[in-house]
């Protein structure tokens, strides 16, 4: 029988890779893209949904509930980047981050739970980030921070005893090779990098039936970066 996994982000350079790689593996894949931006991709059925809107990631899930019987996965790697220390990031840092990064994870976690909790369990795969696990990013607080409680809420889910057979974990690249990097950083060891199809195969085990034993892991992808 097909399992049908959930992605967010699944148009972006990171997505993109891992679409093809699951897609590869035979899931059923089952998307989210932006309001209005015109996205096709033979491996995956798209719906639009603005995922830091609670009734729009609602609504979309009711799309997809009328389609789908079940999910058994959600890899959820939609999210934003920003700069800033303490010393100079204001208000609006710290709300873009959190909207961007930890309240997409949370309201579609939510929606992909009590979905996961009615049906046979499943397997949550959120985002995290290097500085909000070694710490050192004083530049990147409104974005370490943001990333911090996407971990955190991770590690709820999987001490919530009121859940069935739900397993969440985090996979935590460092610099992702990505052409927009490599334009950013065109000085840069590339070959330190995680590449974004060592990311995929990770992901594609946290989803396999060889990780049912495994835990509340935070999977550092880190490679020399």
């Amino acid at each position: 029988m097909t399992k049908n996994i959930f992605i967010t982000g699944a148009t972006g350079n990171l997505g993109s890779i891992v679409v093809d790689h699951l897609h590869q593996l035979g899931y059923q894949l089952i998307g989210s893209t932006r309001p209005g931006k015109s996205t096709k991709n033979d491996h995956i059925d798209l719906f639009e949904c603005d995922l830091s809107d609670e009734e729009s990631v609602h609504q979309c899930f009711d799309q997809i509930k009328s389609k789908y019987d079940s999910i058994y996965g959600a890899v959820l790697l939609a999210g934003g980047f920003g700069m800033g220390s303490i010393l100079d990031s204001a208000k609006e840092d710290i709300l873009k981050m959190y909207h961007l990064n930890f309240m997409t994870a949370y309201l579609t976690s939510r929606e992909c739970v009590r979905w996961m909790n009615e049906t046979n369990g499943g397997r949550i795969v959120f985002t995290g980030a290097k500085p909000a696990v070694e710490g050192g990013g004083s530049a990147l607080l409104p974005y370490a921070l943001s990333k911090s409680s996407v971990i955190d809420l991770a590690q709820l889910i999987n001490s919530d005893k009121q859940l069935k057979n739900i397993q969440a974990s985090v996979i935590v690249p460092s610099i992702i090779d990505t052409p927009p990097n490599r334009q950013g950083m065109p000085d840069a060891n590339f070959d330190d990098w995680v590449k974004p199809e060592e990311i995929a195969k990770n992901i594609a085990y946290l989803l396999s039936d060889t990780a049912n034993v495994v835990r509340g892991p935070i999977l550092k992808l880190y490679n020399n970066a």
